[in-house]
């Protein structure tokens, strides 16, 4: 009887277990993993040579990057969702170019149950022609742009943008390595910042704006307006650090890392805080959350959006192969399904901590490893900077 007894409270327990690891299944992403700390991989094959070789002939490079972007059919399983269908058609050439401002016709499951911003997004009609109204064209003179800084900011966020400025951001010359900055910025519908922003640029020099609402899920949209920005004003850039304003940067470490890359990953990198296996969270209440009427599947390995470097000359492909990927509303998953779409595979480094770290560390000798690292204050960003400036002489 007591055996029957111990049997029965097993059974339940492991139901109970079960149950549990379903719930978190559907509701929570897996732990994130990083690729191991190494840039030396080589990639499995280069794109550019092919695509370089056809960039004065449109209608070629246009059906080499159709073909290319083939590759997200590993990423898209055949289901019911509505960017999965979208982005099936794209690839059987059924649908017109992505971000051809026209809306979809495809039908959404279950709309009523989505958020405000996703539903917005969903309705859009997904143009890049919106007016820039901020423009820096001279930012970029010819071949003396060795790492542009691209940071994402709010119009309101007037003290982030200047602490990085004063710190990380300053545009300066390293050992003969030009270093720029822009900032990236939509605007808000409901207040006016022209006034303030025209004077902020007056002496800063270094903001674009478009005439878009830059809310977060907005933040694709925005990347991909930058890159055309780029292939237009910037295409010489040797790479291009995308970043949010709330990070610190050890700008001088990432010159120098960069400047050791070998020859095999110099035009073909893209490297961050590489995360793996992640799937879309099914949290109602994040502001992440992705139903399952609107993507199944799992994401592709990407660099978190906080920072993350790539080469600048795969920009001009990679504004073109969105042609072939359908907007997605999260920009750093994005970013990694054009990089799949190229052929180009995201590369770790543990100097990237784009996830943050606790908040008692510091940029000391302790983190001499330290490249950037997400979810900072003005304050902390100037306290961080200081150290370094301190410790600049200490040995290490």
């Amino acid at each position: 009887m007591v055996r029957c007894r111990k049997f029965s409270i097993s059974v339940i327990a492991l139901l109970a277990l079960f149950t549990i690891k379903i719930f978190i299944d559907l509701n929570y992403p897996p732990l994130l993993s990083s690729d191991p700390p190494s840039v030396s991989p080589e990639p499995e094959k280069n794109p550019l040579p092919m695509l370089e070789s056809l960039q004065d002939d449109e209608v070629s490079a246009m059906t080499a990057l159709q073909s290319l972007a083939q590759n997200l059919r590993k990423l898209v399983p055949p289901a019911g969702a509505f960017w999965n269908i979208e982005q099936l058609q794209l690839l059987d050439l059924k649908k017109p170019w992505a971000w051809t401002c026209s809306k979809s016709t495809t039908q959404i499951k279950r709309a009523e149950s989505y958020p405000e911003l996703l539903l917005s997004f969903v309705s859009q009609d997904h143009c890049r022609n919106h007016r820039l109204i901020i423009n820096q064209p001279d930012k970029c003179p010819v071949n003396r742009t060795f790492l542009l800084l691209a940071i994402k900011s709010s119009p309101q966020n007037f003290a982030q943008r200047q602490a990085v400025r004063d710190t990380w951001g300053a545009e300066k010359n390293y050992e003969g390595k030009y270093v720029r900055l822009v900032f990236l910025l939509g605007t808000v519908p409901t207040l006016d910042l022209s006034p303030l922003l025209g004077y902020e640029n007056s002496r800063s020099h270094d903001l674009l704006q478009w005439d878009f609402a830059d809310t977060f899920l907005n933040l694709t949209l925005k990347d991909q307006l930058f890159l055309g920005w780029a292939k237009t004003y910037c295409a010489r850039a040797t790479y291009i650090l995308k970043g949010d304003d709330d990070v610190f940067v050890r700008t001088p470490n990432i010159v120098r890392v960069l400047s050791s890359l070998g020859s095999h990953r110099h035009r073909t990198l893209y490297m961050g805080h590489v995360v793996k296996l992640a799937k879309p969270y099914r949290d109602p209440h994040s502001k992440y959350y992705i139903p399952t009427s609107f993507y199944l599947g799992m994401y592709p390995p990407y660099a978190g959006g906080g920072g993350y470097l790539f080469s600048g000359s795969l920009t001009p492909w990679l504004y073109l192969v969105s042609h072939f990927v359908f907007p997605y509303p999260i920009d750093d998953v994005y970013t990694g399904m054009c990089f799949m779409a190229l052929g180009v595979k995201p590369v770790g480094h543990p100097g990237f901590k784009t996830f943050s770290m606790p908040r008692e560390k510091s940029s000391s000798c302790s983190e001499k490893s330290l490249l950037l690292v997400h979810q900072k204050s003005p304050r902390e960003i100037l306290k961080m900077w200081g150290e370094d400036f301190e410790n600049t002489n200490q040995q290490c």
